[in-house]
């Protein structure tokens, strides 16, 4: 008898698994997202929970995985440069089990003014110009959405980036595509992202500098902003590690699309701009 009792005990234990497990493939999402103009598929769209760390990004045929278990009241937010976000209640999601198809309204881009002017302008570098190789800093995992980078401030308003700069510490191991972004400063962490367009850079095995020409993308700041890099595509280059030094602005990052900004470590990673005012 007792025998079977434990037959039993096992039995029940193997079906809990099962069950659970099974509850576990349940809460997997897949989606895609389109340009809701041309119908055509976005690629590198963040998709993420609005404050946690659970988030991707969406590959170059606008597919997405994600795990939605136990966010049922929070809020999944689909958000790229250049659209309109969107933004569901994960709760609603779960009560249509089929694939989450999004198309994203396109943003109409104001240009700014353009203002002739005899001013003389003043070329100057502004960030962390470290080229170290013996403190490193750099992307916390390889997750989709990861992302790091560093306030920099500037000496007068406006200030008009030139060239973006930075120094890895160890030549990189594998290819790596990531997408830079510019964000105004709000509490002291990234609030809005400044750009208009993508801007997408391939970092190549061996390569030890990434230099970004920013001209073609007029970027205006007016105050103290943070410039950052963000892991965009499936890489085994895990391990990118870029120049950092003590007593500089600290790194603040995000594990993946949508969470949280953090203040991380206590070195700064070396991201200069080539600025003018």
């Amino acid at each position: 008898m007792r025998s079977l009792n434990q037959l039993q005990y096992v039995a029940i234990i193997c079906l809990a698994l099962v069950l659970s497990n099974g509850s576990a493939i349940a809460q997997v999402f897949k989606g895609n997202v389109k340009d809701q103009k041309t119908n055509k598929a976005l690629p590198f769209v963040n998709v993420g929970i609005v404050g946690q760390s659970v988030g991707t990004v969406t590959d170059t045929a606008g597919n997405f995985t994600i795990q939605l278990a136990e966010h049922d009241m929070d809020s999944l937010r689909i958000s790229m440069i250049g659209y309109y976000p969107q933004s569901f209640l994960v709760a609603a999601i779960k009560k249509d089990p089929g694939q989450l198809n999004i198309k994203l309204k396109p943003q109409t881009i104001q240009l700014k003014e353009v203002k002739v002017t005899n001013h003389t302008f003043k070329e100057v570098t502004l960030g962390n110009t470290t080229e170290s190789t013996s403190t490193d800093a750099g992307f916390t995992s390889n997750k989709l959405g990861n992302e790091i980078g560093a306030i920099i401030k500037i000496k007068k308003s406006p200030t008009f980036l030139k060239r973006f700069n930075a120094s890895l510490a160890h030549p990189a191991p594998d290819s790596v595509k990531l997408r830079l972004n510019i964000y105004s400063v709000k509490g002291g962490l990234p609030d809005k992202n400044l750009l208009q367009r993508n801007i997408f850079i391939t970092v190549k095995r061996g390569q030890n500098k990434i230099s970004v020409d920013l001209q073609p993308f007029f970027i205006e700041v007016d105050d103290k902003f943070f410039i950052s890099l963000e892991w965009i595509e499936n890489s085994p280059g895990r391990g990118l590690m870029f120049s950092a030094s003590l007593f500089s602005s600290a790194i603040i990052a995000r594990e993946t699309s949508q969470a949280n900004w953090e203040k991380v470590g206590i070195a700064g990673v070396g991201f200069n701009v080539l600025a003018e005012y």
